[in-house]
């Protein structure tokens, strides 16, 4: 009897037809509500989002057909979204075609398995595509010439080579005088349709569009010279300007863009498509919360965002595909919700007309029965978000490959659990961490084949990936067996940068050595150049871990390989934590216990005053600042010595300090409410909680009190 579970590659095919059957089924949607509503644009950006994922997606399995089809028809809906293409019925129709001709070409792929062929009308409008891109080539070299030519007289300019008799100013007069507008800077408005960018009351056009430019032209395969300043001065104007217009939540989204790129930028590579998109994505999120302004025609903004319609207060429609399974068994349980609704609601009519008999027992029941149904409703949706491991995995391939070509190197990769599921919430950042570690690990771990065959190794040098979980967490390893890290070179780097003294520095551990690899800022580099030398790279890894609710450690075998090790959690949101309940005076509060190393009473010879730094208690060999947080809210204490009330030790993302609080009342669930109204200082405060039937408890932002601590 044969075994009927697919290989690995077959499931991750039946999964690439299960998701163009999606993408093919969303280029028809909206070819079809184009024409309806052909002034909506959007839809001309999810076809051209659909289109590009089935490109990328058939590269991967190398069926060529597909990808001639779908890159023709991509490069054409890119050519209506640059509107270098004018949308009228005729070119509405064309697209209406092509959808039809890329749904028979995916319905004969899943008859037929891997092999497809374009038949004879398809190859027709294969053709009429190309003629049709053909028409505008011309016109988009000009223009690339044309942005060339700028960036080039703007740089002559800054560095003081456009002098009254210069050569180069004799060039650009000669040009401007044949053309005026040919090297006029367009980029303060959108060169197309005259858009004007806005967060709030700032006009971010130049910059947000510069950075837009510079992501999409990585995608599309252009090589970008100086990508990392074009980037860092375009995200830094962004953030300026955004922080100054009072927008918290999209400077946090441009703050997540700058985070990403230091993650995964590496010289070596320049802006890879992966990286690009991955861009590209978190800065459609910061589109979201902009407005546009056309001078002549004032019209709906067409969304840019490139993950739905945007909504009423900039935010976006998000989907996920859900087991009709489990979503059964939710709805199974929400029946059951309503219930216990009409059990209470004869309770309270039983106790309106005074009928108290065994009314206490009865209530303790049906409130027990709510109790226990509140724990499988919070089950059933973790379960309904979960996803398998290997839908991350599968994509670490490619990455690997494109570090190799550059690198020259010889490195293979092996993923084992795949199987295992986690918050789909999750998935995004694993993939970002393990994308990190495997370009870390193949570019700068694993060494060239000369010099593993020097040291008696395999030419051919090798990433593992593991994952397994209990009930809680998802623990991953990522090993390999190249040169290791060298723990003498970081110790010398750490005192020579001042984050260990000469003294200190000597008598550090190994695991104290690898700990300052992960500090902000500390790098081996001799030199700043592109990738190295910034500070960035493992301390970010760690940050993003941390930002999970996870721990990582570094296993370090010189000579041998590094192992980075990681455990989050397996469910995760952001609504329902575990916290302490504490008071503070009259006042009641909560704090996440995820941000609670512990709680502690101090001897009165532990408490100091620092000057410059103020009051601080020693623990465990180690000084912490000790913030009274009565002080830090304006509410009175009910103790004035800090050995009379009750230290709490508190971190964030490695900062660790003590807080001082009155009393401990005890452990609880956090159910989470988010408080309305931003600020744009580091706010003390991350929401607000029911703490019992008449009373809330606001919610203390660890980060927050460090943040203001520190200021």
């Amino acid at each position: 009897m044969s075994n009927s579970t697919p290989e690995p590659e077959e499931e991750l095919f039946l999964g690439f037809l299960e998701e163009s059957d999606e993408l093919v089924n969303d280029v028809e949607i909206s070819s079809t509500a184009l024409l309806k509503e052909p002034e909506d644009f959007e839809h001309i950006h999810a076809i051209f989002r659909a289109v590009h994922s089935l490109k990328g997606n058939s590269g991967i399995f190398n069926i060529k057909a597909v990808q001639s089809f779908c890159h023709a028809f991509e490069n054409y809906m890119e050519l209506l979204r640059d509107k270098s293409i004018n949308l009228d019925p005729g070119v509405i129709n064309f697209i209406v075609e092509g959808s039809d001709y890329l749904k028979n070409i995916f319905t004969r792929l899943s008859i037929s398995g891997r092999e497809v062929y374009l038949n004879n009308d398809e190859n027709a409008f294969l053709e009429k595509l190309e003629n049709q891109i053909s028409q505008h080539t011309s016109d988009g070299k000009r223009e690339k010439l044309r942005i060339e030519l700028l960036q080039f007289f703007n740089k002559a300019t800054s560095d003081g080579r456009m002098g009254g008799d210069s050569r180069l100013k004799e060039l650009y007069d000669s040009i401007t005088g044949i053309d005026p507008e040919f090297l006029k800077d367009r980029r303060k408005s959108s060169a197309v349709t005259n858009e004007k960018w806005m967060i709030g009351e700032s006009d971010v056009t130049r910059e947000y569009i510069d950075l837009n430019d510079l992501v999409n032209r990585a995608i599309s395969g252009e090589e970008v010279e100086d990508t990392y300043n074009i980037f860092i001065n375009s995200i830094t104007g962004l953030m300026k300007k955004t922080d100054e217009a009072g927008a918290s939540s999209a400077v946090e989204a441009l703050l997540a863009i700058l985070g990403e790129f230091e993650t995964l930028y590496q010289e070596e590579l320049g802006m890879d498509e992966f990286l690009a998109e991955s861009l590209k994505e978190l800065l459609d999120k910061y589109a979201g919360y902009l407005t546009t302004v056309e001078p002549v025609k004032k019209q709906e903004p067409a969304d840019v965002s490139g993950n739905g319609k945007r909504r009423e207060g900039g935010s976006i429609d998000k989907s996920v595909r859900v087991n009709e399974i489990l979503l059964d068994e939710f709805i199974g349980h929400v029946g059951e919700l309503i219930t216990l609704n009409e059990l209470f609601t004869g309770i309270q009519k039983r106790l309106d007309g005074g009928e108290t008999e065994n009314l206490s027992h009865d209530f303790k029941s049906t409130n027990q029965a709510f109790h226990e149904l509140s724990g499988l409703l919070q089950k059933s949706l973790y379960e309904i978000r979960k996803a398998p491991l290997e839908q991350v995995f599968s994509k670490l391939p490619r990455v690997l490959r494109g570090v190799t070509q550059n690198t020259g190197k010889s490195t293979s990769l092996v993923t084992t659990g795949g199987e295992i599921e986690m918050d789909k919430s999750l998935l995004g950042k694993i993939e970002t961490v393990l994308v990190h570690c495997v370009r870390n690990s193949a570019d700068h771990g694993i060494e060239t084949q000369q010099e593993r065959d020097k040291a008696g190794k395999d030419t051919e040098g090798q990433i593992h990936i593991s994952a397994w979980s209990d009930k809680n967490m998802v623990f991953l390893k990522i090993s390999d067996d190249g040169k290791g890290v060298n723990i003498e070179k970081i110790r010398t780097h750490a005192i020579e940068n001042g984050f260990a003294s000469a003294e200190d520095g000597a008598k550090l551990s190994d695991k104290d050595i690898l700990d300052i690899l992960m500090k902000p800022g500390f790098s081996t580099a001799s030199a700043i150049t592109e990738t190295s030398g910034r500070g960035v790279g493992m301390d970010v890894l760690w940050s993003s871990v941390y930002e999970m609710g996870g721990e990582l450690s570094l296993d370090n075998k010189p000579g041998l390989g590094l192992t980075i090790n990681i455990s989050v959690p397996l469910a995760y949101t952001t609504r329902i934590k575990l916290g302490l309940t504490m008071r503070v005076g009259d006042n009641t509060f909560l704090i996440p216990a995820e941000n609670v190393r512990e709680s502690f009473r101090v001897v009165k010879g532990d408490v100091n005053t620092i000057e410059g730094k103020g009051e601080v208690v020693s623990r465990w060999g180690r000084v912490y600042s000790l913030v009274r947080l009565s002080n830090l809210l304006n509410i009175p204490s009910s103790y004035d010595n800090v050995w009379d009330a009750i230290c709490m030790l508190v971190d964030y993302k490695g900062t660790a300090m003590c807080l001082l609080v009155d009393e401990i009342l005890g452990q609880r669930q956090i159910v989470y409410k988010e408080l309305t109204v931003q600020t744009r200082e580091p706010c003390v405060f991350e929401g607000v909680s029911i703490l019992d039937g008449r009373n809330m408890a606001l919610i203390l932002n660890v980060g927050g009190i460090i943040k203001q601590f520190e200021e």
